[in-house]
């Protein structure tokens, strides 16, 4: 996970299916990506862009309503958004994706 803007370091709160020795996350299982933007100002907004990538996706979410924003399975997955809820003034911005193996 790289936070590409904001003002915090990403964290991560897995579920617990996620073996942190091997970074995998087994059938069932959920990881929350957090992170938070500095407080807006004159000169910048307070906007949070993450980058995720993983075996299963690729992936860039934002605060922000931007065709930036998307998510790619990769070979033998599929992926979607079952919730894209962005706050019109910039505050907040909630993702929720499946992953799930093609069969």
């Amino acid at each position: 996970t790289k936070l590409v803007e904001g003002g915090s370091p990403c964290y991560t709160i897995p579920t617990k299916e996620f073996d942190p020795v091997q970074g995998v996350l087994h059938a069932g299982g959920c990881i929350l990506f957090f992170g938070w933007g500095v407080a807006p100002n004159l000169h910048q907004d307070g906007n949070v862009f993450m980058s995720l990538e993983t075996n299963g996706f690729v992936s860039n979410l934002a605060t922000f309503k931007s065709r930036d924003t998307f998510a790619e399975a990769m070979p033998g997955y599929q992926v979607g958004f079952l919730e894209k809820s962005v706050d019109d003034s910039g505050w907040w911005a909630k993702m929720w994706l499946i992953v799930k193996r093609k069969s």
